[in-house]
């Protein structure tokens, strides 16, 4: 049987301690614990310029330079290369590195995730789940056609100023 990654029980808690410690980098002595030398490790690594060619286009394509240095942070503790803490404190100085390369290639990066709106409308759900549960919206979509056919559902009914009926305002009789 294959686990679903949705399936609330496709691993258990604590599945990750019964196997035997060492199987990933990160359980590892990390290659670099002064963030100095991560930091260099990281930035020759970016001076490649297939990697810089990327980069540069990743960022005129408006992916932030948020986005690219947590991930570059993620990435090099996930393969060993440092610890969660030298991730954090490299991350200023990854970003000041990305804005420069974006400088000298005449590219004016975003700098940060832009915050959305804390409420989502209905027009936003449907397009992410569109995107993102193809399957589930085309069998909403289904569903909501049907109920419209039926009568039971009209999707956009006018507003009526109806005003309440209560005895304050009520005609005499």
């Amino acid at each position: 049987m294959a686990f679903d990654k949705i399936t609330a029980l496709a691993a258990p808690p604590g599945s990750s301690l019964t196997g035997p410690m060492g199987k990933w980098a990160w359980e590892q002595p990390p290659q670099f614990s002064d963030p100095n030398d991560a930091v260099d490790f990281v930035v020759n690594k970016m001076r490649d310029e297939d990697t810089q060619g990327d980069l540069v286009a990743l960022m005129a394509a408006g992916i932030t330079v948020e986005e690219l240095v947590d991930q570059v942070a993620f990435k090099g503790f996930m393969q060993g290369f440092y610890n969660p803490d030298v991730a954090e404190l490299i991350k200023p100085a990854i970003g000041v590195y990305l804005m420069k390369i974006a400088s000298d290639n005449d590219v004016e990066p975003q700098l940060v995730v832009p915050k959305q709106k804390e409420s989502v409308d209905d027009d936003t759900f449907y397009e992410i789940l569109k995107e993102r549960n193809p399957e589930l919206y085309t069998t909403m979509l289904e569903a909501m056609n049907e109920q419209e056919r039926m009568g039971k559902l009209t999707l956009e009914q006018p507003q009526q100023n109806v005003e309440p009926q209560n005895f304050l305002n009520m005609d005499e009789v």
